[in-house]
């Protein structure tokens, strides 16, 4: 039995990375659930869930409680924020 996929992944993976994009090309930006929410025109707990994953692979960083901002890479300048 082949079960479909209800998710349109190519869609989500577009969505990720304009937010990936988003904030390499923009170090200064901060996010919050809300502002990703309405940026993106996605539910609440999808931009949650999408900030979580890109704390998790180490692309955000919480600066404050709710407040996520571009995390640092090898060679970064430290103090951009």
């Amino acid at each position: 039995m082949r079960v479909e996929e209800r998710r349109n992944i190519s869609a989500r993976a577009a969505v990720v990375q304009r937010v990936i994009n988003g904030v390499v090309q923009n170090p200064s930006v901060t996010l919050t659930a809300d502002t990703l929410q309405r940026w993106l025109n996605i539910p609440l707990d999808a931009a949650q869930r999408i900030l979580e994953r890109l704390a998790s692979a180490g692309l955000v960083r919480e600066v404050k409680k709710g407040v996520w901002a571009r995390g640092t890479w090898p060679g970064a300048q430290r103090d951009w924020y």
